[in-house]
């Protein structure tokens, strides 16, 4: 998969603002402390690790393997989105929003500009994994437009497919 390549400014709901743009490599530390102080650790399916040296070698595992957006509010990074290129032109998607941060709109920003560049790059689908009681993120997943297709376990397997006439914005 092609890397995004823009960014993209918007105000939350809050009042901040923050700027979503393509990962760079000199923001890792800001991102580690991100998931450092993400509270509570290990809440999402086990993720961020709980210990401090496995989340450190999973963000890292993450920012080489997949496609990656970060969200920074001045200069500290406050969310973080990475899609993983999967078989028929499908990706997976995962998205971190620090806790300081949620409830303002910025995971639903994040999302539909995801969504705006997996069309642009053709892929046919996102699929991910969420927790069943993770009401919020299910409820921004449906808003959007994914639905559910399965489950495992305690989470629920859901899909976008993407269409060539998509409105994401």
């Amino acid at each position: 998969m092609r890397s995004f390549s823009s960014k993209k400014s918007i105000e939350s709901e809050k009042g901040h603002f923050v700027d979503i743009l393509p990962y760079e490599e000199g923001y890792f530390p800001s991102l580690v402390h991100m998931y450092d102080t993400y509270d509570p650790l290990g809440s999402v399916q086990g993720l961020p690790p709980l210990d401090r040296h496995k989340r450190r070698q999973w963000v890292q595992d993450i920012v080489s393997r997949g496609t990656n957006l970060m969200t920074l509010h001045g200069d500290t990074v406050i969310g973080h989105a990475s899609l993983f290129s999967m078989p028929v032109n499908w990706a997976e998607y995962f998205i971190f929003i620090h806790q300081d941060f949620q409830l303002q709109g910025i995971g639903t920003a994040i999302t539909l500009y995801v969504i705006d560049w997996a069309q642009q790059q053709d892929l046919s689908a996102i699929w991910l994994s969420v927790e069943r009681q993770n009401y919020i993120a299910i409820a921004l997943y449906r808003k959007v437009g994914f639905e559910r297709i399965g489950s495992t376990g305690d989470s629920w397997e859901m899909i976008l497919t993407i269409t060539k006439d998509q409105q994401s914005s």
